[in-house]
């Protein structure tokens, strides 16, 4: 049963980066890392997690959105050690020469976590990229000329933020 739970555990700590990183709450992406914890992004970035916070934030304040998705996580246990192997999937939206431009990339987390007083935390981390691809956009909104007819055109639209004002923050926060 405490293996099950630490997987549980260290299996929230790689989904609260995405969380952290998409809605732009730096605390919450720093949180994943042991305070000497590092990150190897090659050829981006090598060092610190908090220097690779530091260096990637406004890199990634400029861009339009993104959006972090992690899948097939596999997790070996040993006492407080582990290693984790994550897919993760990316999307980048960004202004190229004036024209809204996606990066997609895949690849996989490589992650070593300690466990130190109850907290799995990553201890350090190394990116894999698998494969990246660039696309140029036609932006049109669902809610203008929808492809998909909604039932209710009275109903607001769920739009997202990637601050805490994003409608996830208040409905974690109703919890108490």
């Amino acid at each position: 049963m405490l293996e099950l739970i630490a997987k549980q555990q260290i299996t929230e700590v790689i989904y609260r980066y995405c969380r952290g990183m998409d809605r732009m709450d730096k605390d919450l992406t720093l949180s994943c890392w042991h305070p000497d914890g590092t990150d190897n992004h090659a050829p981006l970035y090598k060092g610190s997690a908090e220097g690779f916070v530091k260096w990637l934030w406004p890199v990634h304040a400029a861009m339009e959105g993104t959006r972090h998705v992690v899948s097939n996580i596999l997790i070996e246990l040993d006492g407080n050690s582990a290693v984790t192997e994550s897919y993760w999937n990316v999307q980048l939206r960004l202004l190229v020469d004036s024209e809204l431009t996606d990066i997609q990339g895949a690849g996989r987390y490589v992650d070593r976590f300690e466990c130190i007083d109850g907290v799995w935390a990553i201890r350090h981390r190394t990116s894999l990229s698998d494969m990246i691809r660039v696309d140029k956009v036609t932006e049109m909104s669902a809610y203008e000329k929808p492809l998909i007819m909604p039932n209710n055109l009275e109903a607001a639209p769920g739009i997202s933020a990637r601050d805490p004002s994003d409608y996830s923050y208040e409905a974690f926060n109703s919890l108490g």
